[in-house]
């Protein structure tokens, strides 16, 4: 019964995207350029950004909660009765001029390799969710803006002030259906990505090559590391293939809608993301190319302004910085009770020194993506969510083929969306922000489409076409082993019929005191916690505390007044703490460790004062990998950690 809720969840989360983008597209007019198949894609990806457009609204006003969502969805889903009869016209792109011909071996067995790839992504979804970030405040703010029945603002860099766009979407999927239909929908948003790579790839290949560059899409490792979990890169690439699509018909019709629709699904993607913001610039400097810029401008900017603000306000409207705290020290916003300039510059210090490894300069601007493809440097995880080696071994291939039609290129459909791309990748680089392989995910396909195109034009002869073939043979059984290993852990724990907890006891290291909170604190209870993965499991009142993103509990190295401490816990009302290392399992005492982190630290004093005790220990696993742990390659190491209940009466303090 309960499965059969989250699918009835997930697919009315569907319709209503489905409706709602159907009437923004009949709106605005595009709907006129494309073919049923198309025109149901389109509307699914226009419909993600408006149903958590509105879902922000919604929860602001105070109706996260199952019934206002779900009239919500009942509302978007009104506007399926334009999907009835798609106003078909000529199509906006020129098609393959392939002739039609039956389906041969080739085309079954990509077929096939398509079901397989899906059916490993099915199995991630029906398990319960493991991966750190989408536990960390992917799943755990909307779960947590469910229980306070609206939208809260969470004081906290990074992961309490991202903009939220999708994780709506997620918080009307888990009010709907609970949590298996949470995973269930990013699933089937990963899958409407796939297929929007497919009809764009169509109308310039093949229906072989379309298949196959669909197949290597949906087995890139950042697209199976992403597309399974809360990770918003897949979804956003919808956004942003949609964008710049509709940027380059803009630019080349000189139609206002089109120029609306470029600015809507912009918008989208910087409610998403931060970095949709360098592509939204990026979009909208490409629309003043050419006569009538202005029309298209105001066009442009309008619909970003409506579509992607609403994230930007509401931290503006609660920190007076709308990247809080990117903007912090060029605002010159005066210290508070959340952030500080010395806190901004331990913050600046740490954060981007780890996720910006590589210098900026244009030696590794030209060098990155190779860099990446072979997974180095480690920081920026290229190795387990990087692009795979396809690109790479189809470069030479489109090189030839760029050179061969020079003269064609600037007329493409395919060279604006090119260039926006391109464009994409050097604000990003250049600006400093995370390195990390998976954010240039989102403009992937941008690039993925036209560097195949290129090689299949070249390799139009057959002693060509072999060599092609094989790289794209190569590559998709070297993606389709990684995808396998990948959902491995998540097919055990489905033919063996673990348990949720079972699971999670083996995925997620710190997990062992989890169930003893959920079972044992109330609901006037608080627990204090750092580790990052339990925000979504503990379903008792909590604080995540994060030594470098939040000041409300300062957690900072050179954190030592356990008075201060203490008053910043009852503030909280706090009423317990999780440790996760540096306890003596033997006595339920503390490890006298070399360097122990301040909240160690500062525990030891309260329960030294009399103002905190001991009242559970639990073993606590660290596991580097978890897909390499449950292969046993990587065997976890083993801490001891306990939950200290603070006390008023003897505390000295």
């Amino acid at each position: 019964m309960d499965i059969a809720r989250a699918f009835g969840a997930a697919l009315l989360l569907g319709a209503a995207c489905l409706g709602s983008g159907a009437a923004v597209i009949a709106l605005l007019g595009p709907r006129r350029n494309l073919d049923r198949i198309e025109q149901a894609v389109a509307s699914f990806g226009v419909g993600l950004g408006v149903i958590g457009w509105a879902a922000f609204f919604v929860g602001v006003a105070g109706g996260a909660s199952p019934t206002p969502l779900f009239v919500l969805c009942m509302v978007g889903c009104g506007g399926l009765v334009l999907l009835a009869r798609p106003d078909v016209a000529l199509p906006s792109l020129s098609r393959t001029s392939e002739p039609q011909r039956a389906t041969g071996m080739t085309t079954w067995l990509l077929l096939g390799l398509i079901a397989v790839a899906l059916c490993g992504s099915l199995m991630v979804a029906l398990a319960p969710p493991a991966d750190a970030d989408s536990l960390a405040y992917h799943f755990a703010l909307p779960k947590q803006f469910l229980a306070a029945g609206r939208i809260e603002f969470v004081p906290r860099a990074v992961t309490g002030t991202a903009p939220l766009l999708l994780q709506m979407t997620y918080m009307v999927a888990l009010a709907l259906g609970g949590e298996t239909a949470m995973t269930l929908w990013t699933m089937l948003t990963g899958w409407m990505a796939g297929a929007l790579v497919y009809l764009v790839a169509r109308r310039f290949l093949n229906r072989d090559w379309s298949l196959a560059l669909t197949l290597l899409f949906l087995t890139t490792p950042a697209v199976v590391y992403g597309a399974g979990s809360g990770q918003v890169e897949v979804r956003a690439t919808m956004f942003a293939v949609g964008a710049a699509l509709a940027t380059a018909t803009a630019l080349r019709t000189n139609r206002i809608g089109y120029a609306a629709l470029a600015g809507l699904l912009a918008g989208f993607f910087a409610a998403a993301k931060f970095t949709g913001l360098l592509f939204a610039a990026i979009c909208g400097i490409v629309l003043l190319f050419r006569k009538g810029w202005l029309g298209r401008a105001l066009a442009f900017g309008i619909a970003l302004s409506i579509a992607g603000s609403q994230w930007y306000v509401w931290n503006w409207v609660h920190t007076g910085d709308p990247t809080f705290p990117v903007l912090f020290h060029v605002l010159g916003l005066p210290d508070s009770a959340i952030w500080t300039r010395a806190m901004d510059d331990r913050f600046r210090a740490l954060y981007f020194a780890a996720e910006s490894p590589i210098p900026i300069d244009l030696f590794h601007f030209l060098t990155y993506p190779f860099s990446a493809a072979f997974g180095e440097p480690p920081d920026i995880e290229a190795g387990r969510t990087g692009f795979g080696p396809f690109w790479l071994m189809a470069l030479p291939f489109a090189i030839c083929g760029a050179w061969r039609y020079r003269r064609r290129i600037g007329a493409s459909p395919l060279a604006i969306p090119a260039l926006i791309a391109f464009g994409f990748y050097v604000v990003w680089f250049a600006s400093g922000t995370s390195q990390r392989i998976r954010h240039l995910l989102p403009i992937y396909p941008l690039l993925l489409i036209p560097l195949t195109v290129a090689a299949a034009r070249w390799c139009e002869r057959a002693t060509r076409q072999r060599p092609l073939i094989a790289a794209a043979a190569a590559a998709i059984v070297v993606q389709l082993g990684g995808q396998g290993v990948f959902a491995a852990n998540y097919a055990r724990h489905l033919i063996s019929g673990e348990t949720r907890e079972a699971f999670l006891a083996r995925n997620i290291g710190p997990y062992a005191p989890v169930p003893w909170i959920n079972s044992h604190l109330k609901a006037h209870d608080r627990v204090l916690f750092t580790n990052n993965e339990l925000a979504y499991l503990i379903d008792v009142p909590s604080y995540y505390a994060h030594p470098d993103f939040q000041l409300l509990v300062d957690l900072r190295p050179q954190a030592n007044d356990a008075r201060r401490f203490l008053d910043q816990l009852r503030r909280l009302g706090i009423s317990h703490i999780l440790l996760t290392e540096g306890i003596d399992s033997s006595n339920d005492a503390f490890l006298q460790t070399p360097e122990p982190s301040s909240l160690q630290r500062l525990s030891h004093d309260l329960v030294v004062a009399g103002c905190a005790r001991i009242v559970a220990t639990f073993p606590i696993a660290r596991i580097d990998s978890r897909t390499l742990r449950n292969l046993g390659v990587r065997p976890a190491r083993f801490d001891y950690g306990a939950v200290l209940a603070l006390t008023r009466e003897g505390c000295k303090l």
